[in-house]
């Protein structure tokens, strides 16, 4: 490899690092959805503050176990 094209991580890396990314942000708005849609008797306003509440706290939990399980299990080739 020549000096000028060193790079930080490896272009593998990079690509698991956004598809652990894109699947924990997504599981987290799986997440928000259902919760916001299972209320009963909300208004719309109230569903999407619904969402946001739960995509924002139990969504930070989510996405962080998604993307440490997706990071270390491609990192301890588990299959």
């Amino acid at each position: 490899m020549t000096p000028d094209r060193r790079r930080l991580l490896p272009r593998e890396d990079v690509l698991l690092l956004l598809a652990a990314i894109a699947l924990g942000l997504g599981g987290a708005a799986v997440f928000g959805a259902y919760r916001a849609v299972s209320l009963p008797g909300e208004d719309t306003a109230g569903r999407f503050a619904e969402f946001a509440t739960n995509a924002a706290w139990p969504g930070v939990l989510i996405f962080a176990a998604v993307a440490a399980v997706v990071w270390f299990g491609w990192k301890a080739n588990l299959d």
